[in-house]
Protein backbone atom coordinates (compact mmCIF):
# COMPACT_ATOMS: atom_id res chain seq x y z
CA UNK A 1 0.00 0.00 0.00
CA UNK A 2 3.07 2.40 -0.27
CA UNK A 3 1.72 3.48 -3.65
CA UNK A 4 -1.66 4.77 -1.39
CA UNK A 5 -0.23 7.95 -0.25
CA UNK A 6 1.40 9.37 -3.02
CA UNK A 7 -1.98 8.44 -5.32
CA UNK A 8 -3.80 10.22 -2.33
CA UNK A 9 -1.71 13.59 -2.53
CA UNK A 10 -2.18 13.69 -6.30
CA UNK A 11 -6.38 13.47 -5.82
CA UNK A 12 -6.37 15.91 -3.06
CA UNK A 13 -3.73 18.49 -5.08
CA UNK A 14 -6.28 17.71 -8.22
CA UNK A 15 -8.99 18.81 -6.45
CA UNK A 16 -7.52 22.08 -4.39
CA UNK A 17 -8.37 25.96 -5.32
CA UNK A 18 -5.35 26.54 -8.09
CA UNK A 19 -2.67 28.86 -6.30
CA UNK A 20 -3.36 32.76 -7.79
CA UNK A 21 -0.71 34.49 -8.50
CA UNK A 22 -0.46 37.86 -7.85
CA UNK A 23 -0.37 40.44 -10.76
CA UNK A 24 2.53 41.77 -12.15
CA UNK A 25 3.15 45.34 -11.36
CA UNK A 26 2.29 47.60 -13.94
CA UNK A 27 5.27 48.46 -15.62
CA UNK A 28 7.31 51.79 -15.11
CA UNK A 29 9.23 54.12 -17.80
CA UNK A 30 10.99 56.82 -17.18
CA UNK A 31 13.13 59.93 -18.40
CA UNK A 32 16.55 59.83 -18.56
CA UNK A 33 16.84 63.18 -16.91
CA UNK A 34 19.51 63.10 -14.50
CA UNK A 35 21.19 60.25 -15.86
CA UNK A 36 21.84 62.14 -19.51
CA UNK A 37 25.63 63.06 -18.30
CA UNK A 38 26.67 58.87 -18.40
CA UNK A 39 27.00 56.67 -21.32
CA UNK A 40 24.14 54.90 -22.59
CA UNK A 41 24.42 51.91 -21.35
CA UNK A 42 25.30 52.93 -17.81
CA UNK A 43 21.69 54.62 -17.78
CA UNK A 44 20.18 51.90 -19.26
CA UNK A 45 21.69 49.16 -16.84
CA UNK A 46 20.60 51.20 -14.11
CA UNK A 47 17.35 51.70 -14.84
CA UNK A 48 17.02 48.13 -16.17
CA UNK A 49 18.20 47.16 -12.80
CA UNK A 50 16.16 49.21 -10.95
CA UNK A 51 13.01 47.22 -12.59
CA UNK A 52 12.11 50.63 -15.36
CA UNK A 53 10.45 49.60 -18.64
CA UNK A 54 11.66 51.69 -20.72
CA UNK A 55 13.72 54.89 -20.88
CA UNK A 56 12.87 58.50 -22.87
CA UNK A 57 14.71 61.21 -24.22
CA UNK A 58 15.28 64.20 -26.18
CA UNK A 59 16.42 62.98 -29.79
CA UNK A 60 20.16 62.65 -29.24
CA UNK A 61 21.36 62.27 -32.83
CA UNK A 62 22.08 58.78 -34.96
CA UNK A 63 25.49 57.88 -32.93
CA UNK A 64 23.88 58.17 -29.48
CA UNK A 65 20.37 56.55 -30.16
CA UNK A 66 22.11 53.63 -32.14
CA UNK A 67 24.30 52.94 -28.67
CA UNK A 68 20.67 53.06 -26.67
CA UNK A 69 18.95 50.39 -29.26
CA UNK A 70 21.67 48.30 -28.98
CA UNK A 71 22.05 47.87 -25.32
CA UNK A 72 21.47 43.96 -24.21
CA UNK A 73 18.31 45.13 -22.40
CA UNK A 74 16.77 47.08 -25.21
CA UNK A 75 17.29 44.52 -27.58
CA UNK A 76 16.52 41.62 -25.02
CA UNK A 77 13.08 43.26 -25.00
CA UNK A 78 13.04 44.41 -21.26
CA UNK A 79 13.63 48.02 -21.52
CA UNK A 80 12.06 49.45 -24.44
CA UNK A 81 12.56 53.04 -26.00
CA UNK A 82 8.99 54.44 -26.18
CA UNK A 83 9.68 58.32 -27.83
CA UNK A 84 12.04 60.74 -28.24
CA UNK A 85 11.53 64.31 -27.86
CA UNK A 86 11.81 66.60 -30.73
CA UNK A 87 11.25 70.04 -30.92
CA UNK A 88 9.68 71.61 -34.19
CA UNK A 89 10.06 75.14 -34.89
CA UNK A 90 7.08 75.02 -36.94
CA UNK A 91 6.85 79.21 -38.06
CA UNK A 92 10.06 78.60 -40.29
CA UNK A 93 11.17 76.33 -42.65
CA UNK A 94 11.95 73.06 -41.24
CA UNK A 95 14.30 70.26 -42.52
CA UNK A 96 12.28 67.86 -43.93
CA UNK A 97 15.35 65.64 -45.01
CA UNK A 98 16.80 65.56 -41.43
CA UNK A 99 13.17 64.58 -40.26
CA UNK A 100 12.92 61.72 -42.47
CA UNK A 101 16.14 60.55 -41.15
CA UNK A 102 15.54 60.81 -37.85
CA UNK A 103 12.02 58.40 -38.28
CA UNK A 104 14.30 55.80 -40.17
CA UNK A 105 16.02 55.83 -37.51
CA UNK A 106 13.10 54.91 -35.16
CA UNK A 107 11.20 52.65 -36.93
CA UNK A 108 13.15 49.62 -36.16
CA UNK A 109 12.36 50.30 -32.60
CA UNK A 110 9.33 51.42 -32.65
CA UNK A 111 10.00 54.74 -30.98
CA UNK A 112 7.39 57.48 -31.59
CA UNK A 113 8.06 61.08 -31.96
CA UNK A 114 7.17 62.63 -29.62
CA UNK A 115 6.99 66.49 -30.94
CA UNK A 116 7.13 69.89 -28.63
CA UNK A 117 5.38 72.36 -31.01
CA UNK A 118 8.51 75.63 -30.64
CA UNK A 119 6.72 78.52 -31.96
CA UNK A 120 4.23 81.45 -31.35
CA UNK A 121 1.26 79.53 -30.34
CA UNK A 122 -1.60 81.88 -32.66
CA UNK A 123 0.52 80.76 -35.58
CA UNK A 124 -2.66 78.22 -36.25
CA UNK A 125 -2.58 77.97 -39.73
CA UNK A 126 1.78 77.26 -39.70
CA UNK A 127 1.41 74.96 -37.04
CA UNK A 128 -1.30 72.34 -38.66
CA UNK A 129 -0.09 72.91 -41.85
CA UNK A 130 3.33 71.57 -40.40
CA UNK A 131 1.86 68.98 -37.97
CA UNK A 132 0.25 67.61 -40.42
CA UNK A 133 3.01 67.00 -42.52
CA UNK A 134 5.21 65.21 -40.24
CA UNK A 135 2.31 62.91 -39.24
CA UNK A 136 2.69 62.09 -42.86
CA UNK A 137 5.85 62.18 -43.51
CA UNK A 138 6.01 59.28 -39.70
CA UNK A 139 3.02 57.66 -41.33
CA UNK A 140 5.35 56.45 -44.46
CA UNK A 141 7.79 55.36 -42.19
CA UNK A 142 5.42 53.46 -39.39
CA UNK A 143 6.42 55.94 -37.19
CA UNK A 144 4.08 57.10 -34.53
CA UNK A 145 3.59 60.73 -33.77
CA UNK A 146 2.73 62.13 -30.58
CA UNK A 147 2.24 65.58 -29.34
CA UNK A 148 3.84 66.76 -26.18
CA UNK A 149 1.97 70.09 -24.40
CA UNK A 150 4.52 71.80 -22.29
CA UNK A 151 4.40 74.87 -20.25
CA UNK A 152 5.48 78.34 -22.67
CA UNK A 153 5.04 76.18 -25.77
CA UNK A 154 2.91 77.23 -28.27
CA UNK A 155 0.93 74.10 -27.16
CA UNK A 156 0.63 74.54 -22.40
CA UNK A 157 -1.70 71.35 -22.01
CA UNK A 158 -3.66 68.17 -23.11
CA UNK A 159 -6.72 70.51 -24.19
CA UNK A 160 -4.72 72.62 -26.20
CA UNK A 161 -3.44 69.19 -27.89
CA UNK A 162 -7.32 68.37 -28.13
CA UNK A 163 -8.22 71.31 -29.97
CA UNK A 164 -5.17 70.85 -32.37
CA UNK A 165 -5.69 67.38 -33.54
CA UNK A 166 -9.21 67.97 -34.19
CA UNK A 167 -7.83 70.71 -36.55
CA UNK A 168 -5.11 68.56 -37.78
CA UNK A 169 -7.69 65.51 -38.79
CA UNK A 170 -4.76 62.95 -38.73
CA UNK A 171 -6.53 59.63 -36.84
CA UNK A 172 -3.55 58.63 -35.84
CA UNK A 173 -2.56 61.46 -34.05
CA UNK A 174 -2.37 61.09 -30.42
CA UNK A 175 -1.27 63.36 -27.38
CA UNK A 176 0.89 63.13 -23.94
CA UNK A 177 -0.36 63.83 -20.85
CA UNK A 178 2.08 65.74 -18.18
CA UNK A 179 1.07 66.38 -14.88
CA UNK A 180 3.50 68.86 -14.23
CA UNK A 181 2.26 71.04 -17.20
CA UNK A 182 -1.82 70.48 -16.27
CA UNK A 183 -0.38 71.48 -12.84
CA UNK A 184 1.71 75.05 -14.02
CA UNK A 185 -1.66 75.30 -16.66
CA UNK A 186 -4.04 75.78 -13.28
CA UNK A 187 -5.63 72.09 -13.49
CA UNK A 188 -5.08 70.72 -10.71
CA UNK A 189 -8.62 70.65 -9.91
CA UNK A 190 -9.91 69.41 -13.03
CA UNK A 191 -7.46 66.21 -13.59
CA UNK A 192 -10.49 63.95 -13.39
CA UNK A 193 -12.23 65.61 -15.70
CA UNK A 194 -9.59 66.19 -18.62
CA UNK A 195 -8.24 62.82 -18.09
CA UNK A 196 -11.68 61.38 -19.34
CA UNK A 197 -12.11 63.56 -21.58
CA UNK A 198 -8.30 63.02 -23.43
CA UNK A 199 -7.90 59.17 -22.60
CA UNK A 200 -9.43 57.93 -25.77
CA UNK A 201 -6.47 60.37 -27.54
CA UNK A 202 -3.56 59.31 -25.37
CA UNK A 203 -0.81 57.74 -26.11
CA UNK A 204 1.77 58.63 -23.62
CA UNK A 205 1.65 59.67 -20.06
CA UNK A 206 4.25 61.07 -17.29
CA UNK A 207 3.99 60.79 -13.30
CA UNK A 208 5.80 61.98 -10.54
CA UNK A 209 5.65 63.58 -7.02
CA UNK A 210 4.38 67.33 -6.55
CA UNK A 211 3.13 69.30 -4.35
CA UNK A 212 -0.54 70.65 -3.97
CA UNK A 213 0.23 74.33 -3.56
CA UNK A 214 2.96 75.85 -5.60
CA UNK A 215 3.83 79.48 -7.46
CA UNK A 216 3.00 78.20 -11.13
CA UNK A 217 5.04 81.25 -12.26
CA UNK A 218 8.64 79.65 -10.46
CA UNK A 219 11.62 79.70 -12.53
CA UNK A 220 12.39 76.31 -11.42
CA UNK A 221 10.65 72.88 -11.40
CA UNK A 222 11.32 71.65 -7.58
CA UNK A 223 7.59 72.13 -6.29
CA UNK A 224 5.84 70.07 -9.69
CA UNK A 225 8.54 67.56 -10.45
CA UNK A 226 9.51 65.77 -7.49
CA UNK A 227 10.43 61.81 -6.61
CA UNK A 228 7.48 59.99 -6.69
CA UNK A 229 7.69 59.49 -2.97
CA UNK A 230 7.35 63.04 -2.07
CA UNK A 231 5.29 65.89 -2.32
CA UNK A 232 1.71 66.16 -0.84
CA UNK A 233 -0.52 65.69 -4.10
CA UNK A 234 -1.91 62.49 -3.63
CA UNK A 235 -1.19 61.88 -7.38
CA UNK A 236 -2.58 57.66 -6.71
CA UNK A 237 -6.46 58.63 -6.43
CA UNK A 238 -6.21 62.22 -8.12
CA UNK A 239 -4.31 61.29 -11.22
CA UNK A 240 -3.55 57.74 -11.53
CA UNK A 241 -6.76 55.92 -10.75
CA UNK A 242 -8.76 58.02 -12.74
CA UNK A 243 -6.64 56.98 -15.88
CA UNK A 244 -7.30 53.41 -15.42
CA UNK A 245 -10.70 54.21 -14.81
CA UNK A 246 -10.55 55.99 -18.05
CA UNK A 247 -9.63 52.76 -19.69
CA UNK A 248 -5.56 54.35 -20.50
CA UNK A 249 -3.40 51.02 -20.76
CA UNK A 250 -0.54 53.13 -22.22
CA UNK A 251 2.99 53.59 -21.47
CA UNK A 252 3.69 55.38 -17.68
CA UNK A 253 6.96 57.56 -17.59
CA UNK A 254 8.43 58.87 -14.43
CA UNK A 255 9.27 62.59 -14.62
CA UNK A 256 12.88 63.24 -13.43
CA UNK A 257 13.41 66.98 -15.01
CA UNK A 258 15.39 68.90 -12.32
CA UNK A 259 15.29 66.20 -9.71
CA UNK A 260 18.58 67.05 -6.88
CA UNK A 261 19.12 63.74 -5.71
CA UNK A 262 21.76 61.10 -6.85
CA UNK A 263 19.73 59.01 -9.12
CA UNK A 264 20.32 55.69 -7.77
CA UNK A 265 18.53 56.57 -4.99
CA UNK A 266 15.58 58.65 -6.27
CA UNK A 267 15.32 56.24 -8.77
CA UNK A 268 14.83 53.37 -6.37
CA UNK A 269 12.63 55.87 -4.26
CA UNK A 270 10.43 56.10 -7.00
CA UNK A 271 9.99 52.84 -8.39
CA UNK A 272 9.08 51.38 -4.82
CA UNK A 273 6.40 54.27 -4.43
CA UNK A 274 5.22 53.33 -8.03
CA UNK A 275 4.85 49.25 -7.30
CA UNK A 276 2.50 51.03 -4.15
CA UNK A 277 0.57 53.47 -6.10
CA UNK A 278 0.22 50.67 -8.47
CA UNK A 279 -1.30 47.95 -6.24
CA UNK A 280 -3.33 50.37 -4.23
CA UNK A 281 -5.11 51.47 -7.57
CA UNK A 282 -5.38 47.86 -8.71
CA UNK A 283 -7.08 46.99 -5.47
CA UNK A 284 -9.65 50.23 -5.63
CA UNK A 285 -10.64 49.44 -9.28
CA UNK A 286 -11.04 45.32 -8.19
CA UNK A 287 -13.17 46.95 -5.14
CA UNK A 288 -15.81 49.08 -7.83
Amino acid sequence: MKWLAPVLLLAFAGCAEPRRSEPPDAPLGAFHFTLESRPAAAQVELLDSLGYSGVTLFWPGHEVFDGFARQPAVEAGRMRLPAVLFALPFDTAWDREELNSILAALAPTRTALWLILSGPPDAKTAMVASVRDVVDLATAHGVDVVLYPHDGEALENVEESLALMAAVDRPQLKTSLHLCHELRAGNRDRLEELIATAAPQLALVSIHGAAREFDPNAPTWSEVIQPLDRGDLDVGTGYLLPLRRAGYEGPVLLHTFGIGDPPEDHFRRSMRKWRELSRSVADALRAR
